[in-house]
């Protein structure tokens, strides 16, 4: 992970290297993503909402380049009865309901079974997923009538992605369509300001927004927004990004199995500051945890990134977790 020829775009409109808050944000999500463990941090800054979009797009960053045929492989083969996959037929996709994921009767093949529009069954088989079948919904329902879907993007077709990742990557992303990193945050005054970061990578420009996606203007999700009244069950492996000290405080205990990050803005109310602190130092105790700051030191070390003067920050697993975190 190389950061030094990365550019953004200055208040004077000028491209200029990135500043060490910035590679910092990158580098700390990277370091995140990461470790095998579902570890919480804890960092306080000069303004959360400008480092949580450097955070998150250092996050989905290294998604999109960590990406790998087996795990695809492995929610196929995972799915539940109810869940939603999209189908294609010539060029159209058409949604459909998995009722179960066995074997092609009288072969060894297996397959996708979804209902068809007979409300009959149609098998998938196991040679056509990984082109023909893309993850529509990680919810599980009630199985539902087919319907076609006509906003289905083609990732591979975008410009600004295919500038930065390879079509092998962008294809895997694109089946699976379940994202591995959400934000708890505001979210109309996070998208009312992603607009002001832009970069330039690759010496090729790109605005935050044209690389984030959250599934609200078409069916492809490489992040998603966790709603203030809907906190959704979540695979193990995701990241969950807290923006202030209420939020953290409301929710944190949701997500003990996922990794947890809590960016605090310091001009924040002391109160809720000093609150999400002493129940962070709590379960600390109680649970025995164990401090990673002196892996996130060797880590921005080896990456030759500097922690920016009066940022505090506290990483840590707890007793049960312990392992290894690489």
């Amino acid at each position: 992970m190389s950061l030094n020829k990365w550019k953004y775009k200055n208040p004077k409109n000028h491209f200029e290297y990135l500043e060490n808050w910035m590679q910092f944000s990158i580098g700390l999500a990277n370091y995140v993503k990461q470790v095998n463990l579902p570890i919480k941090l804890y960092i306080s800054v000069p303004s959360n909402l400008l480092f949580s979009y450097f955070f998150v797009f250092g996050a989905i960053d290294y998604d999109f380049r960590n990406v790998s045929k087996e795990a695809l492989l492995g929610k196929y083969l995972s799915l539940k009865k109810g869940q939603r996959i999209l189908y294609k037929s010539g060029n159209q996709w058409v949604a459909h309901s998995v009722i179960e994921v066995s074997k092609i009767p009288n072969a060894e093949m297996k397959a996708i079974v979804v209902k068809d529009r007979l409300n009959g069954i149609t098998y998938i088989p196991q040679t056509r997923w990984f082109n023909y079948v893309r993850i529509h919904d990680n919810e599980v329902t009630e199985v539902r009538n087919i319907r076609r879907v006509s906003n289905v993007e083609n990732i591979s077709d975008n410009i600004k992605f295919k500038s930065l990742y390879s079509d092998y990557n962008l294809n895997l992303l694109m089946m699976q369509n379940i994202p591995r990193t959400y934000l708890y945050t505001n979210k109309k005054e996070w998208t009312d300001n992603i607009s002001i970061i832009e970069l330039k990578i690759n010496e090729t420009p790109v605005q935050l927004d044209e690389l984030l996606f959250d599934g609200t203007e078409g069916s492809f999700k490489n992040f998603s927004f966790i709603q203030q009244n809907n906190f959704p069950l979540l695979p193990n492996e995701s990241t969950i990004i807290f923006v202030g000290s209420s939020r953290s405080l409301r929710k944190m205990d949701q997500f003990k199995q996922q990794k947890c990050i809590f960016i605090i803005d310091q001009h924040e109310s002391n109160e809720k500051i000093e609150e999400l602190q002493m129940k962070i130092e709590q379960e600390f105790l109680m649970e025995k945890g164990q401090s990673l700051n002196k892996d996130i030191l060797e880590f921005m070390d080896n990456n030759q990134i500097m922690i920016p003067k009066g940022v505090e920050i506290f990483a840590w697993l707890s007793k049960s977790k312990f392992g290894s975190s690489k």
